[in-house]
């Protein structure tokens, strides 16, 4: 039997990655992968300068860190023989690390910040949801679709869906698609069985809740290239402590040898240290801010119901389409967003994005800040911090759907005024319960706009703000996922696994007690602002 040829990449961080040569020259030379060395890995790079890494690098990472995974979990799989497996074994774990390569070949341009844009006009899922079952085609996996609410990001539906369409030749058979399609989804089977279970032990490798080989390469990458350090995560003494574990209830679960208990605690410190002090910053968010502003322009105008979608199938393939306006779009990346950003030059939050020196300033600089500046305050409970919550987050709700550029000024206070004077010409055309709710919003939003405007008088500044809502904290510690993770432990005699909490004491962190705060963001004048006396001129308005 001839030996199968490799090509070697040389990554960073791993050094010499070995991919079969018929991987490399058929899917990751392909146009459709080769497409993401255009697509930014994070959206970290306006506070971090050299966080230009990419999808590329990262897919190549992930199926590296997958190999790692699967020799350990598949060497358990070998010795179960109380299961009939829908096909063989190496197929299974072909297919796992073909997901692993290919579980970003959809991404949307500019990472997350791009990936809402796959969505139905309403924010809903079917569209993507339809394509994806209709390319894996068995009534079990449209069966274990789940409700948006529970559903796998949009772009791990659309990589699904690029990489069955491109690459359908590496697939003998349904059951191979829909295991494929599932690992990349993180849709594990319904069905209450051992094979099932086992199945979902193996999508649980790519896509989990807490650790997987995704997020293992992602945080070991960003935190190379960021140069963000919190702890070091030893991912080779954690994949080779991965192990198959049985119960008597005839169910199988992905758990770890004992010697794997200080890494799994350090990946969860690392997601949790990224997310509290990177992915949530005022600076990385404006940067989003802008980029949002500007696809949001660039789908009114080039995206039609008969001409199709900037952000589609279509425009990702190599064919390409051609849309509204006559813009011809194909393997769309950030490259084409910037272009289309170019020719917009007389939108000032276009040039901001280009020129940083005009950009807007943070009013406080983290969620700790917000909490000391605004929450702490008004006490920690109570009706004046709900109220308080619930204007600013009508506030920039409004600012999304009915200001162009999300900006607040006072073309937005007239615009305001104007709603709540066609409230009162409405007439008998909308019912008294209706109208004074909408009346209520409106003028709770007014209360925080006119604020704002009041202090930029005092000031002498220009009425000009923008508010963006960020996630609150909220530790992976405290996940149930992570908790039950089971230990196996070396003894001879009796049960030797154990869930995780119950054999080490897990870091603990406060329940959040609401999902979401507000950054608020002001263009530097020649006075500096005082947060104190903002925070009191909201407080004042909304008491």
């Amino acid at each position: 039997m001839q030996e199968q040829e490799y090509k070697q990449f040389k990554d960073p961080i791993y050094g010499y990655v070995k991919i079969p040569a018929n991987y490399v020259n058929n899917i990751i030379d392909s146009a459709e992968f080769q497409r993401l060395r255009r697509i930014v890995q994070t959206s970290y790079s306006p506070l971090y300068s050299a966080a230009v890494h990419n999808r590329f690098i990262h897919s190549i990472g992930v199926y590296h860190l997958g190999t790692i995974a699967a020799k350990s979990v598949f060497a358990d799989l070998e010795k179960v023989d109380s299961v009939e497996f829908d096909v063989d074994l190496k197929r299974i774990k072909e297919v796992f690390l073909l997901a692993c390569l290919l579980h970003d070949v959809g991404h949307a341009p500019f990472s997350h910040t791009g990936e809402k844009y796959y969505l139905d006009e309403n924010g809903g899922y079917s569209e993507l949801h339809n394509k994806l079952t209709s390319f894996v085609n068995t009534e079990s996996f449209k069966n274990d679709i789940p409700e948006n609410s529970k559903s796998a990001a949009p772009h791990e539906i659309m990589s699904a869906i690029v990489a069955l369409k491109c690459f359908d030749e590496y697939f003998q058979n349904d059951f191979e698609k829909e295991l494929f399609a599932r690992c990349i989804t993180g849709y594990k089977y319904s069905e209450n069985n051992l094979l099932n279970s086992i199945y979902n032990c193996i999508i649980t490798l790519l896509n989990s809740k807490v650790i997987d080989v995704d997020r293992l390469d992602y945080l070991i990458r960003d935190a190379y290239f960021t140069g963000f350090e919190t702890v070091n995560i030893d991912y080779a003494r954690l994949l080779s402590s991965l192990t198959i574990v049985i119960r008597d209830n005839n169910k199988a679960s992905l758990g770890y040898n004992k010697n794997a208990i200080s890494v799994i605690e350090n990946v969860v410190y690392a997601h949790d240290a990224e997310r509290k002090w990177i992915q949530t910053h005022p600076i990385v968010l404006y940067d989003m801010y802008i980029i949002q502003h500007v696809i949001d322009n660039l789908n009114t105008r080039f995206s039609t119901n008969n001409e199709g979608k900037l952000f589609s199938l279509e425009s990702l393939s190599l064919e390409g389409h051609i849309l509204n306006n006559d813009l011809e779009i194909s393997l769309l990346c950030d490259d084409d967003i910037v272009h289309l950003l170019k020719k917009n030059k007389q939108d000032p939050l276009c040039m901001e994005y280009f020129s940083r020196k005009d950009r807007r300033h943070p009013l406080w600089k983290s969620e700790s800040e917000y909490k000391a500046y605004v929450s702490l305050q008004f006490g920690s409970e109570g009706i004046i911090q709900n109220n308080f919550y619930e204007a600013l987050s009508e506030t920039e709700k409004y600012m999304r759907k009915n200001s162009e550029s999300w900006i607040i000024n006072d073309s937005v206070i007239a615009k305001i005024e104007q709603d709540l004077k066609n409230l009162d010409d409405a007439g008998d055309q909308i019912n008294q319960s209706t109208k004074n709710a909408q009346r209520t919003q409106k003028e709770k939003i007014l209360k925080v706009i006119n604020a704002l405007k009041s202090y930029a008088n005092k000031n002498g500044m220009d009425c000009d703000f923008v508010l963006l809502e960020a996630s609150n904290f909220y530790s992976g510690f405290n996940k149930d996922d992570l908790s039950n993770i089971p230990i196996k432990f070396p003894q001879k005699t009796g049960d030797n696994t154990f869930p995780l909490k119950k054999v080490v004491s897990l870091l603990e962190s406060d329940k959040i007690k609401s999902k979401y705060f507000f950054y608020l963001f002001y263009k530097e004048g020649k006075k500096p602002i005082k947060k104190e006396e903002l925070c009191k001129e909201l407080y004042k308005a909304l008491i």
